[in-house]
């Protein structure tokens, strides 16, 4: 993946990830991850996976397994691989709540450059 294939939004993210998404990677996987953006792009994500298959919408779900809640730059860093998601964690730039499992797996269920 070149430099200008990376995405340069968090929609970009979101809208890429049923596209990006390895079905034999999350075999028997079914989780609902809720993404809480502040920052330059403040929104609500929900991603599903079940099935072998993963679904984005925007909004949020209070039955989440697992919820992110992070500035969108840090989670645009961290998807482009320019920030180690564990140490942006440790460092307190974002936080999630729900099951730590599901946010370790998932970096696995989805293809990166």
């Amino acid at each position: 993946m070149t430099q200008e294939q990376l995405p340069s939004s968090v929609k970009e993210i979101m809208d890429g990830m049923p596209g990006a998404f390895q079905a034999d990677k999350a075999a028997g996987a079914n989780a609902v991850i809720q993404f809480n953006f502040t920052g330059d792009e403040p929104g609500n994500y929900t991603v599903k996976v079940a099935d072998g298959k993963c679904e984005v919408t925007e909004g949020t779900d209070d039955g989440a397994t697992v919820t992110i809640n992070s500035p969108s730059d840090v989670w645009l860093k961290i998807t482009r691989r320019e920030l180690d998601g564990a140490t942006a964690f440790m460092s307190g730039q974002f936080t999630f709540t729900g099951d730590m499992g599901v946010l370790m797996q998932m970096q696995t269920w989805f293809a990166q450059g």
